[in-house]
Order: structure tokens, then C-alpha cells, then sequence
């Protein structure tokens, strides 16, 4: 961005100091992305084409100005432009560039329920306790690594981790990225916070799951929620509420019947602007695309991956593209399971069930029989399905878990990763992070409705304290009438003037 501004200061100022929002400020927006769409058939270069270029920058942000404002977005009379603005984008191919996605997410950034992820206030802490977990905890340290190194890298980068994927690639695998994250928020030092919602396509979403684990989502609040980011070492945030800008234009995509821009765009829109990820798509020419939007805005590092398969995930079946951004510089690589030691199953193996079967699993593999705790809930236990291939899970699992702590750079190597990614789950780490969240969810939830009772009672309060205040002065009024002097003019002696009796 020009002017010295950062993206989002620059976006920042975009949604600030726009106009009010009516179909006379956007009809031009779309009859110039309309009338951009190129016409098959018809060279780009035709005399006969009068076609305009297109949106430029400016015109992008004020069309999404439009696209994020729920008073617009909600009113019926406009959702016919609104249908053609989406539609317009996709057969126009603007909702896949890098220049779109970056002016999107930082339009909708900029209109959510922002997070304080406080990485400065959390890093003495953080070094800290994870100095403690070296110390007193076995199985991290290791003849290979003093703790001093390992407590160096674990702690040197201090901001939180989100892995996730763009979704739509037909696989419908099991919750990797959501447990994975769990597994990775485990090793000492790291945090990660996902950001996600239900199910739009697939068996089970990572709200879906959550739900399934006991997390109060749907009882949780931004005000709730936001503080647990500094406090717990994973943390879920659950996309509904942060973006309220979304929810009108819920009803338009779903009549419309194809994909928008919107199916992708979540990825880029955690509230906690995590400075390092994994984002999957679900197209290879998507990956460079996503990397070069992830630059753009700003971030350190990450890695846009691709399965061969078509897989939103790092594939466990067999090679994965990874186009790996780190600072500046974008490069394109290839994976395999085996570069973390692990071995290979098809993705037939890791099929998603139901979300109270996937949260069961997770609590298998985390090791909640080896760490029993009230809290889970007890049905779980005994219904993950006998067709489960629990090793395949846990090496997809890992695979996953591994490669964030890589890009977070709290391991040097893809197998150190997988070492610490591994301890993590059988320690039983990776489960106490969960039941962390779980309890302090909770916990959150009960003072909440705690502090609502509490103002229903004082309400109840004022209005009986009202009451007895007019009670008081009714009576008050009455004893004045009774008791009090009473002042009226003396009668005048002609008084009887201008009478007349009949």
C-alpha cells in the first residue's frame, strides 16, 4: 500500500469515513464490474468493446464498503444487485485474486468484533511457564536438544497460530486442523487460536466438533470469549459472532446456488490477525494466489498447502504443494508424510463421522482414559465407531500438528516437530489445553449469567425502590392535606355581588 499506511490502517480509514450506503452509490460499482466480465468469444482487444477496466483499488474497497455494511446488505430491495455483485465476481474471476482477497479481508477485519491477542503481555508469561513445563515435565528435553535451545525456540515467537482451510474440496475428512491445534497448543510455549464455524459441506465442522466436547459456544460471547485468548493456550473462535457484517448476506449465497468469494474468504479473517498459519486450499491454482494475499496483508509466515488429491489439508496419503511464504519471498515445495517420519494411509482411512464420533475420537487419541476428568462428557467414551482407524488418525493428526509448529518456528526440523507434536499428545498435554478452554468457557459463561442476574436484580431493585418512593409520596401528599395548613383567600363581604337568585 502507497502513503506509508499499513493495510489495515489503510482499510481502517476506508470504512471509517464512508458515505451512507444506498443503490445510487452502488450501481455504478456494479455496472463497472459487470461490463469488465469478459465476453467469450470476444477478444479482450475488440474495437467493438467498450468495456471499461474494471474496478481499480479504490472502486474495490468502496464496492466491499457496501458488501460489509449489514444496513445495505439487509434490506430486501437490494439483494438483486447484491446476487449480481457475487455472481459478477466469479464469472469475472476478481473473487480469486490476491489483490481481492487482500481488500476483502481487510474490509471485514476492520468491520469484526476485534481481538486483543496481547502477544506482548502474554510473552513474559508465556517464557515463563514454559521454562516451569521444561523443567518439571518429562519427555521434552531430550539428549538431542538442551532446554536452553528448545526453550529458545519455543518461545521466540510469541503470537498465537491458526491452521485452516478454505473447505469445498469433497474429501470430508476427519477434524484434523482443530485437533491438530489442540495437539500443537500442548508443547510448551505456543499458542493457538482457531477460528471457525459449523458445517456448511461437510459431516462434521469445528464448531460442530467443539459443541460435541462441551465447549459452550453458542452460550459464549466476543466480551466472553476475547480474554481467554491471552489466558489459555488454545482457544476456538467461533466465526458467527465476531462477524454480525456476514450474517445478512448468508440468505443471498445460499440462493444464488455457486460459490462466492465467501467460501474462501474466512481463512483470512481471524479476529486474533494471527501473524503465522497454515492455511489449506482446495485448488492447487488457489495456493499462490492465498500466499500472495497472506503477504500482502502482512504476515510473517505461513504455508498455503494443497493435497495431490485436492485436499485442504497436508495429505497423509501421499505428496502435498506447499507454497511457503516467509517474509517476502514466496516458494513453491513439495511433502510427504514421510518427511516427518511418519508413515502413509489413504484418506479413506481418515473419513470424518459424526461430530459426538469425532469428538470421541479426539478424546481417544489425546488420552482422556489415561486422564480421566469429570468434565468430559461421558457418553463419549464408548461411541467411537469400530470402523475407526484410530493410527491413521493420530499420524494425520500429527502430520498436521507437526507442520504448525514448524511455521511457527518452535522446531528447527519437520521431524523435531513431529517429536514435540507427539509428546504432546501422549503426555497428555494436548488434552489439558482442551479442558483448559473447556473450563474456562465455562467458567466465563457462569459469570456472565451471574452478572445478568445480578442487573435483573438490581433492576428489580430500582423498580420496587420506584414503587415505594410513589408509595411514599402518595402518602406523603395525603398527610399534607390532612394535617397541614391550608391556605385560601378570605371571603370577601361582596361576595354576593353579581349573583342573582332565582
Amino acid at each position: 500500500m502507497s502513503g506509508g499506511k499499513s493495510s489495515d490502517q489503510t482499510a481502517t480509514a476506508s470504512t471509517s469515513s464512508s458515505p451512507p450506503h444506498t443503490l445510487d452509490t452502488f450501481r455504478p460499482l456494479l455496472k463497472s464490474l459487470i461490463l469488465s466480465i469478459p465476453i467469450p468469444g470476444i477478444p479482450s482487444t475488440s474495437s467493438s468493446s467498450s468495456a471499461p477496466p474494471g474496478l481499480d483499488e479504490a472502486s474495490l474497497r468502496h464496492l466491499f464498503d457496501h458488501l460489509s455494511d449489514p444496513e445495505f446488505t439487509s434490506n430486501h430491495a437490494h439483494h438483486a444487485q447484491l446476487g449480481s455483485t457475487l455472481s459478477g465476481m466469479r464469472l469475472g474471476g476478481l473473487d480469486v485474486r490476491p489483490e481481492t482477497l487482500l481488500v476483502a479481508s481487510q474490509t471485514f477485519l476492520a468491520k469484526c468484533i476485534a481481538v486483543e491477542s496481547q502477544d506482548e503481555v502474554c510473552s513474559l508469561t508465556t517464557k515463563g511457564e514454559a521454562q516451569r513445563r521444561l523443567q518439571q515435565e518429562a519427555g521434552w528435553v531430550t539428549s538431542d536438544v538442551s532446554e536452553a535451545d528448545l526453550l529458545a525456540r519455543l518461545t521466540a515467537y510469541n503470537g498465537t497460530l491458526d491452521l485452516v482451510g478454505t473447505g469445498g474440496d469433497g474429501q470430508d475428512t476427519f477434524n484434523v486442523s482443530t485437533t491438530a491445534a489442540m495437539v500443537a497448543s500442548g508443547v510448551p510455549g505456543v499458542r493457538s487460536c482457531k477460528h471457525g464455524a459449523k458445517a456448511s459441506s461437510s459431516t462434521s465442522g469445528s464448531a460442530d466438533l467443539l459443541l460435541s466436547l462441551g465447549i459452550p459456544l453458542l452460550s459464549l460471547t466476543p466480551a466472553t470469549l476475547s480474554p481467554l485468548v491471552a489466558t489459555c493456550s488454545f482457544v476456538f473462535l467461533f466465526a458467527q459472532l465476531f462477524h454480525p457484517s456476514l450474517a445478512p448476506l448468508g440468505p443471498i449465497r445460499r440462493a444464488l446456488g455457486h460459490p462466492t468469494i465467501f467460501n474462501v474468504l474466512g481463512p483470512l479473517i481471524n479476529p486474533a490477525r494471527p501473524r503465522r498459519c497454515i492455511l489449506g486450499v482446495h485448488s492447487a491454482y488457489l495456493g499462490n494466489i492465498f500466499a500472495e494475499a497472506l503477504r500482502k496483508r502482512g504476515c510473517e509466515r505461513a504455508w498455503v498447502v494443497c493435497g495431490k488429491e485436492g485436499l485442504d489439508e497436508i495429505s497423509i496419503e501421499g505428496e502435498t504443494d506447499v507454497w511457503e511464504l516467509d517474509g517476502n519471498d514466496i516458494r513453491h515445495i513439495t511433502i510427504s508424510p514421510q518427511d516427518f517420519g511418519l508413515q502413509s494411509y489413504p484418506l479413506t482411512q481418515v473419513a470424518s463421522y459424526t461430530s459426538d464420533e469425532n469428538a470421541a475420537i479426539v478424546l481417544r487419541l489425546l488420552g482422556a482414559r489415561d486422564y480421566p476428568d469429570s468434565t468430559d462428557p461421558p457418553s463419549l467414551a464408548s461411541s467411537v465407531p469400530s470402523a475407526a482407524n484410530l493410527e491413521a488418525i493420530e499420524a494425520y493428526t500429527i502430520l498436521q500438528a507437526s507442520a504448525l509448529l514448524y511455521v511457527g518456528g518452535h522446531a528447527n526440523s519437520y521431524t523435531e516437530a513431529s517429536r514435540l507434536a507427539r509428546q504432546s499428545m501422549k503426555s497428555g498435554a494436548a488434552l489439558r489445553s482442551l479442558r483448559e478452554f473447556r473450563a474456562k468457557a465455562k467458567e466465563a459463561v457462569m459469570q456472565r449469567e451471574k452478572e445478568i442476574a445480578a442487573a435483573g436484580e438490581e433492576e428489580k431493585r430500582r423498580r420496587e425502590r420506584e414503587e415505594q418512593d410513589a408509595r411514599a409520596s402518595v402518602a406523603h401528599d395525603r398527610k399534607t392535606g390532612d394535617d397541614g395548613f391550608f391556605y385560601a383567600p378570605a371571603p370577601s363581604r361582596s361576595v354576593g355581588v353579581g349573583t342573582e337568585d332565582a
